[in-house]
């Protein structure tokens, strides 16, 4: 699935993005500041220190200032080929049907990446057909030692979304994908599923409105989306040092390494968690992202992937000022 199909399953954007890619993510990836057994998730529900960021930022700082909204009379009708957007928040509703513990240090982890362009979702505007348009999704990398960001195609989808006046949501349900990171740093890693190293959410439902003159995206809402417990089991997030450390701290995955058998699993008992896990990411990196949100507290999986599997829930809410392209695909 290197594209996903622009009318059917597409399609992150909470992003979503961008667990949701929970890049892990802090996209809940780096979700920890501290761990003393590096493959290692601890049973306690608050040793998860909050990074120190804001949670309430609405731009990067390197696109266009939002207005509130549109304005009464605006149809917005603005909307052109070309345009680009790229998100300056993106925030968790609700994981799991609910509230979660795992929410607030999430949310403060993935306004530390955004800022620091380690999470980056790009909306470009491909097609417009009177009150329909097509938009594209994709992930972003940082470039490795810079503030520079490429894009990352495999992470692509296309959805067709509907505009009544200033007011826009997709046509049919969609799919996205959440990766943080530079390309030889991923702050998630997801070896075994088909979109390396990155969160896939599914089944998305969103809506949003567009600023006057189209300077953004705004009031945006991920109503819901799913991330199925398979792709859980198989995604692994970076726990770097501190908040404020970068994908570099990560290091580079190493695809001879075997992974660590979770302590979750009980003797005697089918595995409930992976017997492998994070097998080929970077050894004392990463943790297994199920691990880690069950130390939080239990998953009752609610909503159904693509498969019909069972699947975490979560609503998120975005905006995305407009900028004036997309950057150019990583090489």
């Amino acid at each position: 699935m290197g594209r996903i199909g622009q009318r059917g399953l597409g399609v992150v954007l909470a992003a979503v993005i961008g667990l949701l890619a929970l890049q892990g993510c802090n996209t809940l990836a780096g979700i920890v500041t501290g761990v003393d057994e590096p493959n290692k998730v601890d049973d306690g529900k608050n040793k998860l220190p909050l990074a120190d960021v804001a949670t309430n930022d609405t731009a990067s700082g390197d696109g266009v200032s939002l207005a509130d909204g549109a304005s009464a009379g605006d149809d917005c009708g603005c909307l052109q080929k070309g345009m680009a957007f790229r998100f300056g928040s993106l925030q968790i509703k609700s994981l799991d049907g609910g509230p979660h513990l795992v929410i607030n240090t999430l949310n403060s982890l993935w306004s530390g990446d955004i800022k620091k362009q380690e999470l980056n979702f790009y909306l470009e505007i491909v097609d417009v057909a009177g009150d329909e348009f097509t938009m594209r999704i994709v992930n972003g990398a940082r470039i490795a030692n810079s503030t520079d960001v490429c894009t990352l195609p495999v992470t692509e989808s296309t959805v067709v979304m509907h505009r009544q006046g200033c007011k826009i949501s997709n046509a049919q349900l969609t799919g996205l994908n959440v990766y943080a990171g530079t390309v030889a740093n991923p702050k998630n890693c997801t070896t075994a599923l088909e979109i390396p190293n990155s969160i896939p959410v599914r089944n998305a439902k969103f809506e949003a409105e567009i600023a006057p003159q189209c300077t953004g995206i705004v009031n945006g809402l991920l109503v819901e989306g799913s991330i199925g417990k398979a792709a859980l089991d198989a995604t692994c997030t970076c726990m770097t040092i501190s908040a404020n450390s970068k994908a570099e701290d990560c290091g580079t995955l190493d695809p001879n390494y075997k992974g660590y058998p979770s302590s979750k699993n009980k003797d005697g008992q089918p595995p409930e968690f992976c017997t492998e896990c994070c097998k080929g990411c970077a050894p004392t990196k990463y943790t297994n992202l199920k691990e880690l949100l069950v130390s939080f507290g239990a998953l009752k999986y609610l909503c159904k992937d693509e498969a019909g599997g069972p699947a975490v829930c979560l609503s998120a809410t975005f905006e995305a000022p407009r900028i004036d392209a997309a950057p150019a695909p990583c090489k």
